[in-house]
């Protein structure tokens, strides 16, 4: 539970100094990283919660990103992130490139969620996109941080590896 916490600090954290120094958040993903950690150093429901709290959490806080409808959107792509993360991650460690395998899982994952969403929910929110042009546009504009996630999140595992730190 304390790691949980940890990480959703972080979630709303990250973001922050992100911005601070400039980046976008659209195009590096910053929550993502600490919500895709949680996935795989929590168990499911855990990490579901860190998942789906951190935009919320968020959003109260800083106004990053907006309640409405954008963090309301992110909560359950980023529950489903975490969770599919973790499921997989449990499955797939043993095999080299395990960690690998439960991002890509996890990011295919929260997209369907996100496709999902912007098909069913998004116009109850007053937002209306095509599914198809917000999912291809986000992840061409999230390109940088999908790379980032795929590097940044497979070291610090290891380093967290390394220093006695797993599941």
């Amino acid at each position: 539970m304390a790691l949980g916490g940890m990480l959703l600090a972080l979630a709303v954290l990250v973001p922050i100094l992100f911005h601070a120094v400039g980046w976008a958040g659209k195009v590096f993903l910053p929550m993502h990283l600490p919500v895709l950690m949680a996935g795989l150093l929590l168990p499911p429901g855990i990490a579901a919660a860190v998942g789906f709290l951190a935009p919320l959490t968020s959003a109260a806080l800083t106004g990053m990103p907006p309640l409405v409808p954008f963090a309301l959107l992110m909560a359950p792509e980023l529950a489903t992130l975490a969770a599919v993360a973790s499921v997989v991650y449990v499955r797939a460690r043993p095999l080299r490139g395990g960690v690998w395998l439960a991002l890509l899982a996890a990011m295919v994952a929260g997209r369907c969620v996100t496709s999902l969403e912007i098909l069913a929910v998004a116009p109850l929110l007053g937002f209306h996109a095509s599914a198809y042009a917000y999912v291809i546009l986000g992840a061409a504009t999230g390109t940088p941080g999908l790379i980032l996630q795929l590097t940044v999140v497979p070291a610090a595992m290891r380093a967290l590896e390394r220093a006695g730190v797993s599941r």
